[in-house]
C-alpha cells in the first residue's frame, strides 16, 4: 500500500508528530510512505523520512504542481492530510487548498482520502476566533470535508469508546502505557536538577500560543514566572520549571525561589524525554497532544485556565495575584478574560466540539485556575508532592489508557480503510 501524507502546518507540531507516528507504522508492516511537509514540518519528519519528502512553500500554484506530481508519480492508495481543514487557516499553513479547483478536483482522485481530526474540525462546517474573541475580528471559518473523505480520530485526545454523533474512527498512536527506562530519566533529571529529589515541572508553550500573544500583545508570559513563584515558591523542596517555548519566554522575578529554565523546541525523543522524566507537566492548552502523551504515560497533568472575568476575580485574588491581574491588564487592557485554551479563548467552541464530548481523557488531567491564588497553590502542590493525590490521578489515567490499549493503530485503521475502499486486499 502506497500511501502519502499531507503535512501543512506550519506553526504546530501536533498534527505532523501524529502523522510521523502512523507513517512508522505503516513502514514497519511493509508499506511505502511520501509526504508533501512544510519546513516547519519536516524539521519532525527529517531523520526518519528525509528521503519521502517535498517541501511545500509559500506558492499556491507550485504547491499544487507537487501536489499533482506527487499523485502521477507516486501513484497513492490512500492519501491523509494532517488535518484537511488545517488548509483552510488563514496564515499558518501551506497554501494548497485557495487554488482554485483544487477542492473540486479531489472527487476525481483515485485514492482513498483519509483526514486525521486532533481537535473535532473535521466533524462539521463551524469556526471560532483566531485570537482572545474580545480583541479580534478574525474569524475561521472550516468548511465541510468532501463527501467521499474518510476520518480517524488519534488516540490519545478522544475517547477511545463510542461516542454519540461522532464521525470516523479512533486509533491509537502509540502502544501504551509508554515509559522510558529509569536509567534516562534519572539522566535528564540530573541535566536540570541540582539535586536528585528536586521537584522537576514540564511546561510547554505551543509555537502559535506564544506567536498569538506577541500579536495580540498580551503580557500574560510577561508574568507567568510570578504566577509560578506565588504556586511553587513554598513547597520543602526546591522547584525546577523547564518550559519548552521559544528560548526565551519566560524571565523569573529577581530573587525567585523557583527557577525556570526556558528550551527552545527540541528534538521530539529529547522533548518526549523530558515530559517523562517531570514530576508534573503544566500547560495553558486544554487540546495539548504532548498533554495527552503525559497522560500515556501516566504523568501529573494539569492545566491552567481562568474562569473568570476582571471584576469578579478582582474581588476574590490574593494580594500577589490582584497585583499581577492589575500589572497585565496596565500593560494590555483586555488582557485577563476567560478562556479554556490560551489565547484563543475557546471556552464556548470546546462545547460544541466533538473532541471531548463524553471523554474519559477529561478525568486523566486536573483543572488549576491560573489566578486561583491560595487554592491553586494548594492543588498544584498536591499534584507535586502527595501520594494519594498523584496515585488517585494516575487510576483515573489508567482508565483512558486501559481503553486506548484495545485500539487498533493508525497503520491497521488505514489498511481497513483502503480494504473497503478497493474492495479486496491491501498490499
Amino acid at each position: 500500500m502506497k500511501v502519502l501524507f499531507v503535512t501543512p502546518v506550519e506553526q504546530g507540531s501536533g498534527e505532523t508528530i501524529t502523522a510521523l507516528h502512523v507513517a512508522t507504522r505503516l513502514v514497519a508492516r511493509g508499506h511505502s510512505v511520501r509526504f508533501l511537509a512544510t519546513p516547519f514540518a519536516r524539521r519532525f519528519l527529517d531523520g526518519a523520512f528525509h528521503q519521502q519528502i517535498q517541501d511545500l512553500g509559500a506558492d499556491s500554484a507550485g504547491n499544487c504542481a507537487l501536489w499533482n506530481a506527487a499523485l502521477r508519480e507516486f501513484r497513492p492508495d490512500v492519501v491523509v492530510f494532517a488535518d484537511y481543514p488545517m488548509l483552510f487557516f488563514r496564515f499558518g499553513v501551506a497554501p494548497l487548498a485557495t487554488v482554485p479547483g483544487w477542492v473540486e478536483s479531489l472527487e476525481d482522485i483515485d485514492a482513498c482520502l483519509v483526514t486525521l481530526d486532533h481537535f473535532g474540525f473535521a466533524q462539521r462546517a463551524m469556526g471560532f476566533y483566531m485570537g482572545p474573541p474580545h480583541l479580534t475580528f478574525q474569524y475561521q471559518w472550516f468548511p465541510p470535508i468532501p463527501d467521499r473523505m474518510q476520518i480517524i480520530l488519534p488516540c490519545p485526545m478522544h475517547e477511545p469508546g463510542p461516542v454519540e454523533g461522532r464521525r470516523g474512527e479512533p486509533f491509537r498512536c502509540w502502544d501504551v502505557p509508554i515509559s522510558i527506562p529509569d536509567a534516562v530519566r534519572r539522566e535528564i533529571r540530573h541535566r536540570y536538577l541540582a539535586q536528585e529529589d528536586d521537584l522537576l515541572v514540564f511546561h510547554s508553550v505551543p509555537n502559535w500560543a506564544w506567536r498569538a500573544a506577541e500579536a495580540f500583545g498580551l503580557s500574560f508570559y510577561r508574568f507567568l514566572p510570578r504566577l509560578f513563584e506565588e504556586y511553587f515558591g513554598h513547597l520543602p523542596k526546591p522547584v525546577t520549571i523547564v518550559s519548552v517555548n521559544n528560548g526565551g519566554l519566560l524571565v523569573p522575578p529577581v530573587g525567585a525561589q523557583v527557577r525556570v529554565l526556558n528550551l527552545s523546541p527540541i528534538p521530539t525523543p529529547d522533548f518526549e524525554g523530558l515530559l517523562l522524566s517531570a514530576d508534573l507537566v503544566i500547560t495553558e492548552n486544554r487540546v495539548s497532544i504532548s498533554m495527552g502523551k503525559a497522560i500515556c504515560g501516566t504523568q501529573a497533568c494539569a492545566v491552567l485556565k481562568n474562569s473568570h472575568r476582571l471584576l469578579p476575580l478582582l474581588e476574590g485574588a490574593s494580594e500577589t495575584v490582584r497585583d499581577v491581574v492589575l500589572a497585565m491588564e496596565n500593560a494590555r487592557p483586555g488582557t485577563v478574560y476567560p478562556y479554556d485554551v490560551f489565547p484563543n479563548g475557546m471556552a464556548q467552541e470546546l462545547e460544541e466540539l466533538v473532541l471531548y464530548r463524553s471523554n474519559s481523557l477529561t478525568r486523566a488531567f486536573r483543572d488549576a485556575e491560573v489566578f486561583g491564588g491560595d487554592a491553586t497553590a494548594d492543588a498544584l502542590g498536591r499534584l507535586l508532592t502527595d501520594p494519594g493525590t498523584r496515585e488517585k490521578l494516575r487510576a483515573d489515567q489508567m482508565v483512558y489508557v486501559d481503553r486506548l490499549r484495545a485500539l487498533n493503530d493508525g497503520a491497521q485503521v488505514l489498511e481497513k480503510l483502503v480494504q473497503c475502499d478497493r474492495g479486496g486486499d491491501v498490499e
